[in-house]
């Protein structure tokens, strides 16, 4: 099937999923002042092992430091659409610099990133006026209802209110979520697209097929990238295989509502995912991310973490 994508993400709380229940920069900038931009690399490259093992081959990053996001990405192979974030308590970060960088070494220069630009609430000036400066799509998070802005292509990341095609939904928002609406990770114990497609498909009453198409298609265009299919001739390739020789996916369903139901809500393990020209998982192996990243993320992030955690 198709590679699965996550319209909303952050990889520097990837440490803190299991203590935290929303993207909140507010609440944790206190961790986000300990990170310097090697240990963000480090933090995006262990995101990006966990989704790319779990079928996902793109995001949307909003963060800080994301010019070694998007460093991390292109390494991996994994594709990404970054949006530094504007008027959401970061400005020390400097958003509009990490702009200039992403614009600059990596927005239509390389395959795997493309750039945006986020705003919290509602579209600060500053995020427009850099929207429209690049022709870049603007993202708001948490706006009281869905957003339009005049020559912007526009996203809402969980309106308060309302629904729309140009809606992502992602944490407490899932109950809220509409078939024609994208589905982000954010911040979650699991960096998994599927466990998403089954909250939303649960909490909402919505059929999975309707989250599960959200997930492998409607995100990826939400996202910006136009180009990413797996089954189009003269698009990017896209595609995730699971292991149905064996259980919990053997027998292999027959019908669609079956398959559905097995990639939705059985836990199929991933045999082979492709992105591009790069096969980056085969063999339930993550090829382009190894066992070294791992080593030196733990021992350049353990620290960090464990100060943080002390302070609190």
């Amino acid at each position: 099937m198709p590679g699965l994508s996550s319209a909303f993400t952050s990889v520097t709380l990837h440490p803190l999923r299991f203590l935290v229940d929303d993207v909140d920069w507010e609440t944790v900038k206190d961790f986000l002042s300990m990170l310097g931009r090697r240990d963000v690399y480090y933090l995006a490259g262990m995101s990006f092992m966990e989704m790319m093992s779990r079928g996902i081959t793109s995001a949307l990053v909003t963060d800080i430091f994301l010019d070694d996001v998007a460093r991390a990405a292109r390494e991996a192979g994994f594709y990404v659409t970054l949006a530094p974030p504007f008027n959401c308590g970061l400005d020390d970060f400097g958003p509009a610099n990490e702009l200039k960088l992403l614009m600059n070494r990596w927005h239509g220069k390389v395959d795997e990133v493309r750039a945006a630009v986020l705003s919290c609430r509602e579209p600060s000036q500053e995020a427009v006026e850099a929207a429209r400066k690049y022709a870049l799509r603007l993202y708001v998070l948490g706006p009281e209802r869905p957003v339009s802005v005049e020559g912007v292509e526009t996203v809402s990341i969980n309106p308060a209110t309302g629904s729309g095609k140009g809606v992502v939904r992602y944490g407490s928002s899932l109950a809220s979520w509409m078939p024609e609406e994208g589905l982000g990770i954010g911040v979650r114990p699991s960096y998994s697209m599927l466990d998403v497609v089954r909250e939303a498909s649960l909490r909402s009453g919505k059929h999975p097929l309707d989250a599960l198409y959200a997930a492998a298609q409607l995100n990826t265009r939400l996202i910006g990238l136009r180009n990413a299919g797996s089954l189009d001739v003269g698009t990017v390739a896209s595609l995730v295989m699971f292991n149905t020789a064996e259980p919990p996916s053997w027998p292999a369903p027959k019908d669609l509502n079956s398959l559905v139901k097995a990639v939705v809500m059985g836990e199929l393990s991933v045999e082979t995912v492709v992105a591009g020209d790069s096969v980056l998982v085969d063999s339930g192996e993550t090829l382009t991310l190894g066992s070294d990243l791992v080593r030196r993320a733990r021992e350049k992030i353990e620290p960090v973490l464990r100060e943080y955690l002390e302070s609190k």
